[in-house]
């Protein structure tokens, strides 16, 4: 069994809202205020969790405006056991193979209530099953049956795994399937003391205290009442005379005695490890226990943990839980990136976008090549507003100090730019586009714009002894196949219609939010310097501007000749990048200037991810303007 579909309205900032869960791992990704926590707060809410802590309903749960709410749970895949423990709750229902299936719903609803007569008002709470709500009451069993295990954000685990009353390490302890379910286990641990207690009693200084007490006491009683105090740790009585009541009592006493702690040593260890030996030992609760519904809900588990230990965590719900549900809500970009992307559900403004096959534009063979190359500097991709995908490092150092310096800083916007290469653009674009087949298709609120080269070479390119410029080859086919070759990639070999479809292919899943913006021109270096930037590119590539007048007058061809410096220099050419980044930085405060020397497709990329810009003032040059 397990929970497949949760649906609220009126809850916190939720109207009207579902959410779809996978059997395994669930990850909610997505920026603070998104809704993750209240997701995960709904289903502790309605199921109950196995700690001590109180859980209910308050006025602040309510959407504003609004005196009742409901969550809607949805069960799924239930086992013959399980059945037999529903049965008088199941719903029997078609499933996506048109094949009765039994599915348990349960319904929380809560409304704010008058007392007219007290002239206050309370919470009126009822948890039914059956699919609209109208099902018999949930008995308490059954809810301690689907009671969740809840880690909340920000943990203090060390103070969990403390002694103290109820403390949550004797609750795990406690468990029937733990010690308390082992009634050889229980007596032993009882005997021992209660053995220990009869030890402690002998001891002269313990029956000197008594004595002490005792003469004190009975001064200050009548005489008809002659009391004996006796120092104990468990009591007067042997494990023999106890009946069951009074065994569970004792064990309970001695568990919230118990403290664990990494290793014996007395040594005070990080907050990392302190969560992560509290995690396993709920993870342990989790496997042994037979009578609950396995189901982990954790907020940021990446607290106080390092992301080698992060991927650890992940690694282990992954591979070693495959009867566990787990729903975890997270920031972290690690989490995000080692997580099956399957298992992801992006959250924005209040509403869930889950990232499965049959969610997202995505193909089978994408999920596998993109969960391979996905890392942590890609993940954060899924905490953003909006998303550059850029193909080169030289966009990638320069696309963000262009931006700043035209007063669109990236990260006032919440834009995260991602570097990806050639074709695996597209694979990341599929990411935002939902699955086509959808009856209601839901496009991630997520802006995106790719940004890639037209790879068109010009004339002045080609390497011909007319031109001394030139420095690719133009090739021809083979003669006899039509094969091979590179005319493609020349501009004077393409009509109007190849050139179009050319765009239109490296704009094949553009749609929703996704916007492909190809250069004017070649390449981004190549724009940079055609449209008012070139004497700024050679700066870059020669660290001076000796020489530059020496270039071609003709625009085109100069662009050309910069382009080759910048290709000649190798693997040295993210260098020039950086020094032309810095170099930008004297259009500081010149936003206007800048933008004037752009292409216009950096132009607008930046603006559809951002906002956009003010219109230009039209530039009047004094020496072409006439006299009356």
């Amino acid at each position: 069994m397990h929970l497949s579909r949760l649906e609220v309205k009126n809850f916190r900032q939720f109207e009207d809202f579902s959410i779809g869960f996978n059997k395994g791992l669930n990850l909610l990704v997505g920026e603070n205020n998104a809704g993750k926590s209240s997701v995960i707060d709904a289903i502790r809410i309605a199921l109950d969790t196995n700690s001590a802590e109180w859980v209910s309903i308050t006025d602040t749960d309510f959407l504003s405006g609004k005196s009742e709410l409901q969550i809607n749970l949805q069960f799924v895949s239930l086992s013959v056991r399980e059945s037999g423990i529903f049965l008088e709750h199941l719903t029997t229902e078609k499933n996506s193979e048109q094949i009765d299936e039994s599915r348990l719903y349960i319904t929380l609803t809560a409304r704010l209530t008058r007392n007219f007569s007290k002239k206050t008002q309370y919470i009126k709470t009822e948890i039914h099953s059956g699919k609209n709500g109208d099902g018999p009451i949930i008995e308490r069993d059954i809810r301690d049956y689907l009671a969740t295990t809840y880690l909340k954000p920000l943990r203090d685990a060390e103070a969990e795994l403390k002694a103290g009353r109820s403390s949550r390490l004797s609750q795990i302890l406690g468990s029937n399937s733990s010690i308390a379910g082992d009634n050889a286990a229980t007596q032993r641990i009882i005997e021992l003391l209660t053995t220990a207690s009869d030890q402690i009693q002998a001891d002269l200084s313990i029956q000197t205290a008594q004595s002490s007490i005792a003469d004190l006491l009975n001064s200050l009683t009548f005489k008809s009442n002659v009391f004996s105090p006796v120092l104990s740790l468990l009591g007067s009585k042997t494990y023999t005379d106890m009946n069951e009541a009074e065994k569970t009592f004792a064990l309970k006493s001695i568990l919230e005695k118990l403290t664990l702690e990494l290793d014996g040593t007395g040594i005070k260890h990080g907050l990392g490890y302190s969560s992560l030996l509290f995690m396993a030992t709920e993870l342990m609760l989790i496997k042994q226990e037979e009578d609950q519904y396995p189901l982990l809900l954790v907020e940021e588990p990446e607290a106080h943990l390092h992301p080698q230990l992060q991927l650890k965590f992940i690694k282990y719900l992954r591979e070693e839980n495959s009867d566990l549900q787990c729903i975890l809500s997270t920031h972290s970009t690690v989490l995000a990136s080692k997580a099956p992307l399957q298992s992801l559900i992006l959250m924005q403004d209040g509403k869930a976008f889950p990232l499965g096959e049959n969610h997202t534009a995505l193909a089978p063979d994408d999920y596998v090549f993109l969960e391979k190359f996905l890392d942590s500097t890609k993940a954060n991709m899924f905490f953003a507003k909006g998303v550059l995908l850029v193909e080169g490092v030289a966009e990638v150092v320069l696309l963000p100090q262009i931006a700043e310096l035209l007063d669109r800083p990236l990260e006032d916007y919440g834009v995260s730019l991602v570097s990806v290469n050639g074709l695996s653009r597209k694979r990341y674009a599929k990411i935002y586009r939902s699955n086509s087949s959808l009856a209601t298709p839901s496009p991630l609120p997520i802006k995106v714009a790719c940004v890639t080269d037209l790879d068109l070479w010009p004339d002045e390119a080609e390497e011909v002894a007319a031109n001394p410029h030139g420095f690719k080859i133009k090739k021809q086919p083979n003669a006899t196949t039509g094969r091979g070759g590179n005319l493609r990639y020349w501009l004077n070999e393409l009509d109007q219609a190849g050139i179009a479809a050319q765009k239109a292919t490296k704009k094949e899943h553009d749609g929703e939010l996704v916007k492909t913006f190809i250069s004017n021109d070649w390449t981004f270096e190549f724009c940079l310097a055609k449209y008012g930037l070139a004497e700024e590119v050679y700066l870059a590539v020669n660290g001076d501007n000796e020489g530059f007048d020496s270039l071609s007058t003709d625009n085109q061809t100069r662009s050309v000749q910069l382009y080759g410096m910048i290709e000649s220099k190798g693997n040295a050419k993210s260098e020039v990048s950086y020094l032309l980044a810095n170099i930008l930085s004297k259009y500081k405060d010149q936003p206007e200037i800048l933008r004037r020397k752009l292409p216009s497709y950096i132009i607008d990329a930046i603006e559809y991810v951002t906002e956009p810009f003010p219109v230009l003032q039209t530039v009047v040059n004094p020496d072409t303007s006439q006299d009356d």
